[in-house]
């Protein structure tokens, strides 16, 4: 049970990932970008397209370059006076024209990168070092910007732009700046997430909403306004989805992360401040 307890918590921290970038743009958008594991899924596919170090750094460009085009709508949706929901629905469309995207230039086969051939070995326990890595990446990133949100005048206009807009503009804060400076954030995010799970798992072109769907999940269980219950959330899910792989059958899996969330949001987080959570 350790092991599988172990590996949860490992792949939960790259969900945590995931769920960051929903966590900023809805603390600052009170919206939802769900093209973030569409930025995964393109970030993974560029980095397989090309060779060596030089992959990683194409994959970052491309997520970012796709969260720049998210941001345009934007933008054009809050010069239209587009509500939330309208913003949330392009997002949608985003990713799945994205998946096309690869789908049409890749094809089905899937990605993957393995950088460690080797074990780690302890005892009976045996793990794979790019998920200690994956590991390390996700938590400082997390703790990055949670010290950049209460810590920096970045985070003071981030945090300004979510309780009062209008009263930030008038401050002369570029609310729109800061919200699209966020989907940039969110983009590079979900581009490292993607680049993470290419070197461990893998994943296909199918791959985008899913992510999305565990990355939502473990934002919004514990609180969407904070980075560290959404790490909370993400190591949460890791765990519970760990161990239906190990003791039940596979075809239970899948369903870990929407399960869980139903009950956790039945229980009472819904509706009310507890499902919103501290402001950042």
């Amino acid at each position: 049970m350790f092991e599988y307890v172990l590996r949860g918590l490992l792949n939960g921290s790259v969900y945590a990932l995931l769920a960051l970038p929903m966590t900023l743009f809805f603390t600052t958008a009170a919206t939802v970008d769900f093209a973030i594991g569409a930025y995964a899924l393109l970030a993974a596919a560029v980095a397989t397209a090309v060779p060596g170090p030089l992959g990683i750094a194409a994959g970052l460009a491309g997520a970012v370059a796709a969260s720049m085009l998210m941001a345009a709508v934007y933008v054009l949706l809050e010069r239209t006076g587009g509500e939330g929901i309208r913003v949330a629905l392009a997002s949608f469309g985003l990713s799945l024209a994205l998946a096309s995207v690869v789908l049409m230039i890749w094809g089905t086969k899937p990605f993957v990168r393995q950088t460690f051939t080797t074990m780690l070995e302890f005892g009976s326990l045996r793990l794979n070092p790019q998920g200690l890595l994956n590991a390390a990446v996700a938590i400082a990133l997390v703790l990055a910007t949670w010290l950049v949100l209460k810590r920096t005048q970045l985070g003071r206009m981030m945090r300004a732009a979510a309780v009062n807009a209008p009263g930030a503009e008038l401050a002369a804060i570029p609310v729109i700046g800061v919200q699209c400076a966020t989907l940039f954030a969110g983009g590079l995010l979900g581009g490292i997430a993607g680049l993470l799970i290419l070197h461990s798992s893998g994943m296909d072109f199918t791959a985008s909403l899913g992510l999305t769907f565990i990355g939502f999940a473990a934002a919004i269980i514990f609180g969407i306004h904070s980075p560290l219950r959404c790490l909370a959330g993400g190591l949460a899910i890791g765990v519970i989805e760990a161990l239906s792989a190990g003791y039940t059958s596979g075809v239970v899996t899948p369903m870990v992360p929407s399960i869980f969330m139903l009950v956790v949001l039945l229980g009472g987080q819904l509706g009310g401040r507890r499902y919103f959570g501290d402001r950042p």
